[in-house]
């Protein structure tokens, strides 16, 4: 049967052009905005799991921000423990000039006013290493934590940028803790390396703990630079758009609409044929 509706061929040709008109659109909006999902209710499961990525990812690059500035503060610290091994090695020479039995009194004074300057100055440089306030020798934990990001922790997990304190004594007739002990009676100078070993030891041991850190967050670095590298590829699979499938189905969509704008005036001049029928 004929009839104006030529088989309802009209009406889907319209529907189909409409479809591929929103699939055109769509493909032209991704393309556009470089994101794979346009709309509030389009593949919500694996948007919502990209952005938990992409909150991980934004964590790990402030902690590896974090991690950096701890490096700086361990280059500062490590030149500090450079200056307390050369005090040591200078009151080892004071040690060594202390046992010559040729030295005067003036000698001995001295040598006794040198090592005792030395040794405040040994203090005064942990006094003085800190990092934007706070205390690297001997400091509170609480507050030198360096966090890595979300899921990464911090260094030596509760530790923080902390480093014992060493903490020689002297007073007005004696250094101690140094091997440099000087006599009251004839104003001799008397030395012995146990305090110095002691001193050089305690010294070696902030070097290897601060060596230590930096070791633990170059590799915690480089762990979290690639882990945030995959991170990102793994959000950008699930968010951004694939351009070269995307162009493709542009292209497919835009060579669609023209065949059906072509069939769609068909089907309008087959109408037209039957109304040229009724007319004549």
């Amino acid at each position: 049967m004929t009839s104006i509706t030529a088989g309802g061929a009209f009406y889907r040709i319209q529907n189909a052009l409409e479809a591929n008109s929103r699939e055109v659109s769509n493909s032209m909006q991704r393309l556009a905005t470089g994101e794979q999902n346009i709309s509030a209710g389009e593949n919500v499961s694996t948007r919502a799991i990209a952005l938990g990525i992409k909150g991980e990812l934004a964590s790990l690059k402030v902690g590896m921000q974090n991690g950096a500035e701890a490096m700086n503060a361990i280059e500062m610290v490590t030149n500090d423990i450079k200056i307390l091994n050369d005090i040591v090695i200078r009151l080892e020479e004071l040690n060594a000039l202390g046992e010559n039995g040729l030295n005067s009194a003036t000698d001995t004074a001295a040598i006794k006013a040198e090592a005792t300057a030395l040794l405040k100055e040994f203090d005064a440089v942990q006094t003085r290493s800190k990092w934007k306030g706070n205390d690297i020798f001997g400091g509170t934990v609480a507050n030198n934590l360096i966090g890595l990001g979300k899921n990464s922790g911090q260094v030596n997990g509760t530790g923080g940028l902390v480093l014992a304190a060493v903490t020689p004594t002297a007073d007005a007739t004696t250094v101690t803790d140094t091997g440099i002990s000087v006599g009251t009676a004839d104003s001799t100078v008397t030395g012995t390396n146990g305090g110095l070993e002691s001193l050089k030891k305690a010294v070696d041991a902030q070097q290897i703990a601060a060596g230590a850190m930096y070791n633990q967050i170059a590799n915690t670095m480089e762990h979290l630079t690639n882990l945030s590298a995959n991170y990102s590829l793994d959000m950008g699979s699930k968010l951004d758009v694939d351009f070269a499938g995307e162009t493709t189905n542009l292209a497919k969509g835009q060579i669609l609409a023209q065949a059906g704008t072509a069939m769609l005036a068909q089907a309008n001049a087959q109408g037209q044929s039957l109304l040229a029928l009724i007319q004549s």
